[in-house]
């Protein structure tokens, strides 16, 4: 984080990425791509491919791992799926059309979809425990718009000019305007803060109060991901072919390859290539 410098070797896949998921421990990483497959490699012990899924009718858009890296989530834009690690059987399908992101509950017991068309859904293995209908639809698809800040208290929903709040306890929504509404806004969160990425600005907003806690950080070109360390002193800005750090004693951006597009950007910031 510190230099900028890649850590391990390049990861090279047969066709261009859609998504990147990496398990909590760092043992597992997924890829979604363009030809319906999502890829599970082994980064922990021999950086190898583990398994090719192939049951998705188009490319995978979003992927997501469990929180104890047992479980799988994958979602084009039709439906998710739910796999085993590292057996890939498959555990559970999810119809939800228009689906714009699928994600697991910090605790693993649980995960979430959102669909531009059909707002939100909270699930329990198949027993859908909330759906907010067309209220809570996300915004677009090559954002991302859903967020489950590790303390697992409340799940974030982006749409245009606004972030919408599901609170878990007592199955409660709520809603506040962001900085911008004119684009699809993408979010990231450690539980403290809450990272909202907008066109060419990212706000900064506390967890608990909905408040913006900073003033508007702006790009010069547009940023299509964020990503918060879980200490909060870190802030990673995927605009363009860079990503701008930003922290309490630092400001610098990192070069991506030229041939490289961002595909997703986590804190630990990975990049594919498409052959």
């Amino acid at each position: 984080m510190e230099d900028g410098r890649q850590q391990g070797q390049t990861m090279k896949a047969s066709s261009p990425v859609r998504s990147v998921g990496v398990s909590q421990d760092g043992q597992w990483i997924v890829f979604g791509d363009h030809n319906n497959n999502a890829i599970l490699w082994n980064a922990a012990a021999t950086q190898a491919k583990v398994r090719k899924f192939t049951e998705h009718s188009c490319r995978v858009n979003w992927v997501d791992t469990s929180s104890d890296g047992t479980k799988l989530a994958t979602a084009d834009f039709f439906r998710a799926r739910i796999f085993s690690i590292p057996y890939g059987d498959r555990l559970l399908p999810l119809s939800h059309s228009n689906v714009a992101g699928v994600k697991f509950f910090p605790g693993g017991t649980r995960f979430a979809t959102a669909s531009t068309a059909q707002g939100f859904r909270v699930y329990s293995t198949d027993n859908i425990l909330f759906d907010s209908g067309q209220s809570g639809c996300a915004s677009g698809y090559f954002v991302t718009p859903l967020v489950w800040p590790p303390d697992g208290q409340q799940l974030l929903v982006a749409n245009k000019g606004k972030i919408i709040c599901f609170g878990l306890s007592k199955s409660l929504t709520s809603e506040w305007s962001i900085h911008e509404n004119q684009s699809q806004p993408s979010i990231a969160s450690n539980s403290r803060f809450i990272a909202c990425a907008a066109h060419s600005s990212v706000s900064l907003w506390d967890c608990a109060s909905h408040k913006q806690i900073s003033s508007i950080i702006t790009h010069t070109t547009v940023v299509g991901r964020a990503a918060v360390s879980p200490s909060g002193w870190y802030l990673a800005c995927g605009n363009g072919k860079n990503i701008t750090i930003h922290g309490q004693y630092l400001d610098y951006s990192v070069s991506v390859h030229p041939l490289m597009k961002l595909a997703s950007l986590t804190i630990t910031m990975l990049f594919l290539c498409p052959a």
